[in-house]
């Protein structure tokens, strides 16, 4: 009798804990849910902004729900897996609940808290958000706080955030990392022979041509263009990738003169799962790329500069990661080393440099492909090419591809000590040239 009393006592407790966690599930689930809109047509194309204008970065299919975050110009921005952020048109969704005026925005207490990639603390870092600033609130699970973080989703212990009772909409919550449109009073130019426009984009007319460290008066912003103002009383717009903002009397530093001076970011290509190309004599990409890598963080280093790696080890880095991280320190160049393959092995060879927006990116890919046409394989000169690692990297940027790694010629330099130094010494002679 006492066995069948210790069993159903057994039971009754397993039954109580899967209740608590049937209640707990289906918390959080309809937490995540709360603030949904569902995709009506077959396929809708997810933007970088709010406008036909922006680049495509993606699709998502009939039936997807997708969390409201932000809405401008009949535009959703929308939460995506994976915890990418982009926007929709609203027509061609069913906002079946809510806007995103129901975020939740919340406070933070704690100084300097991080914002993690992950609801975990060994995940890596997004960046720290001071105490007292406000924060939209995206989804809470137990002791984590998933909120808008520059333009991305991030993570914050949940006992460092306070919430509130307002949401987002009724406040003007914005995105905690970024300075407001209102908070901006100077921008500092941080690029050689940058031009002043008479209409937000390439082909406007130039007002005049500013040198590094020119100041314009903040007005407004268009696109991806500011508004600007000299002291003269000349009014144009000016690219917001060659400048810094400030929102305070505090001076913004321009970009590095000297190398000694310059914080430069190196991405070896692939990693972890992503091999890359394949070669011939079964070696990987992700393996080459790293390597040389090093050998050039090592040979800049020497010249006084600040080199960081986007990865440093055999893991996988999203192209967005690797982009975000020249922002991130406000690097002075990014490069990102590739090695090429063609469909038919050797059907291909040589070096290619490749930039994607001529004037932020133009005069680094000129420079060092300057230096690496002495390398033993052949030059393909500067191409211009839509790369993600290029088109969404706020810094001057570029994508070498070191050569064909299924082709035998170019493979045999490849492989070789003395071509990885050479390309070192011309990686590091090129950025020499470019910070003069």
């Amino acid at each position: 009798m006492k066995k069948i009393k210790t069993f159903f006592m057994k039971n009754r407790i397993l039954l109580a804990i899967l209740l608590l966690l049937a209640l707990s599930s289906w918390s959080t689930v309809a937490l995540a849910s709360a603030n949904a809109v569902v995709v009506q047509s077959d396929s809708v194309n997810v933007r970088v902004g709010p406008g036909l204008s922006y680049a495509n970065m993606g699709q998502v299919k009939k039936g997807d729900k997708l969390a409201i975050l932000d809405e401008k110009n009949k535009w959703y921005q929308v939460r995506l897996s994976g915890d990418k952020i982009g926007w929709v048109a609203s027509w061609l969704i069913d906002n079946t609940e809510v806007s995103s005026a129901t975020n939740k925005v919340g406070i933070v207490k704690v100084p300097n808290t991080t914002v993690f990639k992950n609801a975990d603390a060994n995940s890596d870092v997004l960046g720290t958000i001071e105490q007292s600033q406000k924060v939209t609130i995206m989804y809470q699970e137990q002791d984590w706080t998933q909120i808008l973080y520059s333009g991305t989703a991030g993570w914050v212990k949940s006992s460092f955030i306070q919430g509130t009772d307002k949401t987002s909409g009724s406040t003007n919550a914005s995105d905690s990392a970024n300075s407001s449109d209102n908070d901006i009073k100077k921008v500092t130019v941080t690029q050689p022979s940058t031009k002043l426009r008479i209409e937000p984009n390439q082909n406007g007319r130039v007002v005049k041509t500013a040198k590094v460290g020119k100041q314009f008066d903040y007005l407004g912003k268009d696109g991806k263009w500011y508004k600007v103002r000299d002291s003269d009383g000349s009014v144009g717009y000016i690219a917001s990738w060659v400048v810094t903002i400030s929102g305070t009397k505090s001076a913004v530093k321009s970009a590095a003169t000297n190398i000694s001076e310059a914080t430069i970011v190196i991405d070896p290509g692939h990693g972890g799962d992503d091999s890359g190309a394949e070669s011939k004599k079964n070696t990987y990409e992700k393996n080459f790329t790293l390597a040389y890598a090093k050998a050039i963080k090592q040979q800049l280093e020497k010249t006084g500069a600040r080199v960081v790696l986007t990865r440093s080890g055999d893991d996988s880095k999203s192209l967005g990661q690797r982009a975000r991280l020249s922002s991130k320190i406000q690097a002075d160049a990014f490069i990102s080393l590739h090695f090429d393959s063609s469909a038919q092995a050797n059907a291909g060879s040589g070096l290619t440099t490749y930039y994607y927006n001529k004037n932020k990116d133009g005069e680094l890919a000129d420079d060092l492909n300057s230096q690496l046409k002495s390398l033993s394989i052949g030059n393909r000169g500067t191409a211009q090419k839509d790369l993600y690692v290029l088109h969404y990297n706020s810094q001057p940027s570029v994508l070498i591809e070191l050569g064909y790694i299924n082709s035998k010629s170019d493979y045999k330099y490849i492989n070789s000590a003395k071509y990885k130094q050479q390309v070192a010494t011309d990686v590091t002679n090129g950025l020499k040239e470019y910070f003069k």
